[in-house]
């Protein structure tokens, strides 16, 4: 397969023919180049450990993370959670480039997540803090192990399931995080680590 070979899905949004587009590369990188920032992104990034508030409790998040930018003076909250920004280092920055040339979007943020194995999950929800835009694109690198992406529609509850395979690239179009939230649920015996990076556009 070439590594630039890509599907793309159509997502039906409020009617049968008002659709957005999932645009799919799941061999964005070469198997040595997913390697090796895998391992950069584990040993490298400053991981942090936080907390969320439910039901009047403070629970772990279900996995590290951390908010990369051009610029330290932004920051990215959801669900009670500031995260200030941390500056690209250069590699980091370099594959913003290269998905940014490649899915013809802006991008000039990224959430990091590091799942350390199966028991680290992302609940259902949309990226669709007021920060981000009406209609933010959301261009999601995976490596390591390959987790299950899973979407659902807020009104049909219709179902989409993608498999995230190591050196992968997923960019969801505009409007899908109006009508769909999405998640990556846990995985029973799984050891393999994987890390997410979610680039999107934010004005400065």
């Amino acid at each position: 397969m070439d590594l630039f070979d890509h599907q793309t899905f159509s997502l039906p949004l409020s009617s049968v023919d008002d659709v957005a587009e999932m645009v799919f590369w799941p061999q964005f990188l070469s198997c040595e180049e997913a390697d090796n920032l895998l391992k950069k992104s584990i040993a490298d990034l400053p991981w942090r450990a936080d907390k969320i508030k439910m039901f009047g409790k403070e629970i772990p998040v279900p996995r590290l993370q951390n908010w990369f930018a051009d610029k330290t003076d932004t920051s990215y909250t959801y669900s009670g959670i500031k995260l200030a920004a941390v500056v690209f280092p250069d590699w980091l920055n370099q594959l913003r480039e290269n998905i940014q040339t490649r899915s013809n979007y802006p991008l000039n943020r990224a959430l990091a997540n590091y799942y350390r194995d199966g028991s680290d999950s992302m609940d259902w929800h949309a990226d669709d803090e007021a920060e981000l835009g009406p209609d933010p694109v959301i261009a999601s690198l995976s490596l390591g192990a390959e987790r299950t992406f899973q979407l659902r529609h807020n009104q049909t509850k219709e179902k989409v399931s993608i498999n995230l395979p190591h050196g992968s690239l997923l960019v969801m179009g505009p409007k899908i995080q109006t009508f769909w939230k999405h998640r990556i649920a846990k995985v029973r015996d799984l050891q393999e680590p994987r890390v997410n990076f979610t680039f999107r556009f934010m004005d400065n």
